[in-house]
């Protein structure tokens, strides 16, 4: 019976994830789609995260082609990557029990945080995991390594250094820094002789760095923090870590911290799949707190009834909801761009979804790609180079959504707008995209927007 419930469990899992809402980030396909055409990420496509999920991503797609089921099927493999992880090292470390409960305990938060859709944060979560079983196992070197690694996955690694420092710093010795720093600096040089042979290294700097972590976090429209009743509530879960904080010995205390740190990334823009990194940590401390109850009187009820409740809720609330950003309006769209455009044309998209180039099998028609958002389109000079693009590659088709009254999508790039609407006419709609064409194909009139 023993052998039988860890694939029981994963079989429960993958089950549930097969029939509730499937989010498709369209970067998570879009990005590696062009890197698969010859486009070179930050150079080509602005980029604010680190690379390590989109090289994966690209070399899987190499391999089983670019589509939806393709990106299901990643997605599906890092989530049980992950509980395979939280089961193993929660053996290792705690004891069977232990294991089995938190990977039971995984599954509703796992899917409640948003965590149907393979995004940075849910790349992260077996990173987190490996790096905490790393450092309880004293492998320094491959600490530094695989958090290396995890800070180019998504920059908001840079947090795991908090329980990471707390672990080298606990009865410190040098020889341990030393290893760890090491595993960093190999990381690094296999990064940077990357970056040096595709001459990337400045668009990376600009993209990744500069912009990603020095403005990004601090523009308008991307800071957004919760109420009050939205943080108590996706808060909640983390209760169950109380235990091991009032716990006298403070025995296993350091699963709070990297927890804790795990959840950092959901500032300044508060998503629950931010909270992805934290989730192993929480379904471990978890395990470990339902062992020393469950034997008691009434309690393996009371468990069991509230665990059966909240998978109910979780389940019910996505069950059967589709995929996010592949609506039937989407693939008909690109299904009318596809009709009306050659295979690999060079388009433009504003204000919609860029995963209409995958589906249409299109490119755009401007480099870098520049996501149509406040915070990147704002930037000195961006919407000139655009308008540059344009007028240099004159694309036969433009397609529009229109603009909403709030929100992201009622941002409108004024520079681009008044080049559109100076040199294209609406020839037709479909859905909520209008389809600009040259007014005058034969003599292409240009607008300086500068």
């Amino acid at each position: 019976m023993r052998k039988y419930l860890l694939p029981a469990i994963l079989t429960l899992h993958l089950f549930l994830l097969f029939f509730i809402r499937f989010v498709a980030w369209p970067e998570m396909l879009t990005w590696p789609y062009l890197i698969l055409k010859g486009w070179l990420p930050y150079r080509d496509i602005a980029i604010a995260h680190t690379p390590v999920l989109l090289a994966d991503l690209a070399i899987f797609y190499k391999i089983f082609g670019v589509g939806l089921w393709q990106l299901k099927a990643y997605t599906w493999i890092l989530i049980l990557i992950t509980d395979i992880l939280i089961f193993w090292v929660a053996r290792k470390l705690f004891g069977y029990k232990q294991a089995i409960l938190a990977l039971l305990f995984y599954i509703p938060p796992q899917i409640l945080y948003e965590g149907n859709g393979v995004w940075f944060d849910l790349a992260l979560a077996p990173f987190a995991l490996l790096i905490f079983y790393l450092l309880r196992q004293r492998k320094y070197f491959w600490l530094g390594f695989l958090w290396a690694l995890s800070f180019l996955t998504k920059q908001t690694a840079f947090w795991l250094l908090v329980p990471i420092g707390m672990g080298l710093l606990n009865k410190l010795k040098i020889n341990r820094l030393k290893k760890f720093a090491l595993g960093i600096l190999l990381t690094a040089f296999l990064t940077a002789i990357f970056f040096l042979a595709l001459n990337l290294w400045r668009d990376f700097y600009f993209w990744a760095i500069r912009f990603g972590i020095g403005v990004l976090p601090q523009s308008q429209g991307q800071i957004y923090l919760p109420g009050i009743r939205q943080l108590f509530l996706s808060l909640a879960p983390f209760v169950i870590l109380v235990p091991l904080v009032l716990q006298k010995n403070k025995r296993n205390l350091d699963l709070v911290f990297w927890a804790s740190a795990g959840l950092l990334g959901i500032f300044p823009r508060f998503e629950l799949f931010h909270f992805q990194p934290a989730l192993p940590f929480l379904a471990i401390g978890a395990g470990i707190t339902l062992v020393r109850f469950i034997n008691r009187k009434y309690c393996t009820f009371f468990i069991t009834v509230g665990y059966l409740i909240l998978s109910i809720v979780v389940v019910t609330k996505l069950w059967g909801k589709g995929t996010r950003f592949f609506e039937p309006e989407i693939y008909q769209t690109a299904a009318f761009i596809k009709s009306i455009t050659s295979p690999g044309e060079a388009i433009y998209l504003i204000n919609a979804w860029d995963n209409l180039y995958v589906l249409s099998d299109t490119v755009p028609t401007i480099r870098p790609l520049v996501p149509h958002l406040f915070w990147y389109m704002e930037q000195p000079g961006i919407q000139d180079e655009i308008v540059s693009d344009l007028v240099r590659t004159r694309p036969r088709v433009i397609i529009q959504g229109e603009y909403s009254c709030e929100g992201l999508g009622a941002y409108r790039p004024a520079k681009i707008m008044d080049f559109v609407s100076h040199n294209y006419e609406v020839s037709g709609k479909i859905y909520k995209y209008l389809i600009w064409v040259p007014k005058n194909k034969q003599d292409f009139a240009l607008l300086d927007c500068r």
